[in-house]
């Protein structure tokens, strides 16, 4: 069956979905429920029947913007021709935006062919004319919106009460702490990382540098944060994860700055732009909710002060102007972009001097040599996939030459369709009887419905071999000037390059975009 038949089921339950006193999500919106409601109605549309399902699900986001994993994944794929229809619950749980809602269902899914079907609205775009299928659907989701920002009013509201009363409300706890399994709003002390968080605070106060301690914990292969978070089994999704985690000076400043330490709860520091966005802006010191002795403290005042006094200063330090880390250079071991030395005259792994990692410290080259490098074996994969493409070229002209064999076939069917009218002509006059007029009318008729099919073929093959040889024609000048290339140009470069990885001076690996759409093996 062919994958544009595919039906696209789509989930959502967002955190908000909570009653705002902190009560478990209301069955009904519920994913298991969600997939449930969704799947009885498929099995009994005669239409659907054996085609494949695919299902993609957000829990834990919020309707109010699009940025989720798996609607993004969804779009992804129906852009791709994936699928063919979309089927939701309600179109609260698509969004709650109704301007970006009637976007998608008004230009973005039509112009992509996609159909979408609202159970609980009644709603199937494939019924539906004009705008949004109707006044109801745009005033549902206007309504959806206005729901949405005063549900997160109320939301924020009741995360302000509960924060005053000392109640802590991050999802997730603080390294050093667990929640207590009898109350999720309350922290108690997790030994083991708490005796990280110790060492931390006591090696600041003895005068160790942030870069020092990083250092010394990775070089003593202790578990970052993350990583210790998810052995105990807390999952922490995040974009753009390095494949090797580091202990970094980030990471300490934030933990040695963090109040939570000595028991205190902080709330209200930040606040998100407006419903939907994912900006956050500081809220002025006077609106911070600040409560303490919320729960037992791992670091003294005195240990937390001290700490603070030697890791920071008042003092700021005048940085030189320095050229920009090209983004093309990675270092293999630890997988962050490289720098420049300090006179640019070379790549390092800027992570070398605190990851402990001899592969960071391996990590650099001669700046000369790695762009030279880089360029020459760029200008020769250029010319490489420049060849391809004229390869490619020449298949589809000869597709698009068949062109002629249209009008060979349009000039037989309209041959065939005067023959119906002579053969029609001889059964009145009576040449024909009506057993030889229905066998002459018979093959004549079967041999048009070919050749109009046959037409619609050619037509539809030759029109993806022109869009081909457009398309083929853009790369190819892209390509063609990335071949005739004197300097290193990052940004031509990255084109057709992922990732260069530098082993050490003079070994390095260059990761090409092998997927590009006009070097890749054309799919079957």
């Amino acid at each position: 069956m062919p994958v544009t038949e595919c039906i696209a089921v789509y989930i959502r339950l967002s955190s908000e979905d909570n009653d705002v006193d902190g009560s478990i999500k209301a069955e009904s919106n519920s994913v298991s429920a969600q997939r449930m409601l969704i799947n009885e109605f498929i099995k009994k549309q005669d239409e659907f029947t054996n085609c494949p399902v695919v299902e993609y699900v957000d829990d834990g986001y919020s309707g109010t913007n699009f940025n989720r994993p798996g609607f993004q994944r969804m779009m992804e794929d129906a852009k791709t021709g994936r699928i063919k229809s979309i089927v939701i619950k309600d179109f609260s749980r698509f969004g709650r935006d109704y301007l970006e809602v009637g976007n998608y269902l008004e230009k973005i899914l039509p112009v992509l062919g996609i159909r979408i079907i609202s159970i609980n609205d009644g709603f199937d775009s494939i019924n539906s004319s004009g705008f949004t299928g109707g006044m109801s659907v745009a005033l549902k989701n206007m309504l959806n919106a206005m729901y949405s920002r005063d549900l997160s009013r109320k939301v924020r509201s009741a995360m302000k009460t509960h924060a005053k009363n000392g109640e802590y409300m991050p999802a997730f706890p603080k390294y050093g702490y667990i929640k207590d399994p009898e109350d999720k709003h309350h922290l108690v002390i997790d030994p083991e990382a708490a005796e990280i968080v110790k060492l931390i605070f006591t090696m600041a106060a003895d005068g160790k540098t942030k870069g020092q301690i990083a250092k010394y914990l990775n070089e003593t292969h202790v578990l970052t944060c993350r990583e210790y978070m998810c052995r105990k089994g807390i999952k922490m999704y995040r974009e753009n994860e390095k494949e090797k985690k580091l202990w970094s000076v980030t990471t300490i400043s934030d933990m040695l700055k963090n109040e939570v330490y000595l028991g205190k709860i902080i709330w209200n520091k930040k606040r998100v732009a407006r419903t939907g966005s994912n900006k956050l802006v500081s809220n002025d010191k006077e609106e911070w909710i600040v409560v303490e002795n919320a729960h037992e403290p791992i670091i003294s005042d005195e240990l937390f002060q001290k700490a603070n006094e030697k890791a920071f200063t008042n003092q700021k330090r005048v940085l030189t102007k320095r050229g920009v880390a090209c983004p093309i250079f990675f270092c293999p071991t630890c997988g962050r972009r490289l720098g420049f030395t300090s006179r640019e005259t070379g790549y390092r792994c800027m992570q070398a001097h605190i990851s402990g990692l001899s592969g960071c410290a391996e990590s650099k080259m001669d700046r000369k040599e790695a762009e030279e490098t880089v360029l020459d074996a760029a200008r020769n994969m250029a010319q490489l996939i420049s060849e391809n493409l004229e390869k490619k070229k020449s298949e589809w002209h000869k597709t698009i030459l068949k062109e002629e064999n249209i009008a060979t076939l349009e000039s037989e069917k309209k041959r065939l369709s005067s023959r119906k009218m002579k053969l029609y002509s001889d059964y009145r006059s009576e040449v024909l009887d009506k057993e030889g007029y229905m066998e002459e009318l018979e093959k004549t008729t079967s041999r048009i419905s070919e050749i109009t099919l046959q037409i619609a073929e050619l037509e539809n093959e030759i029109a993806v071999a022109k869009k081909k040889c457009d398309e083929a024609t853009e790369k190819e000048m892209e390509v063609n000037e990335i071949a005739a290339l004197q300097d290193f140009d990052k940004i031509q470069l990255s084109k057709i390059i992922e990732k260069v990885f530098i082993y050490e001076p003079g070994r390095m690996e260059i990761s090409w975009k092998m997927d590009d759409i006009f070097y890749k093996e054309e799919k079957a």
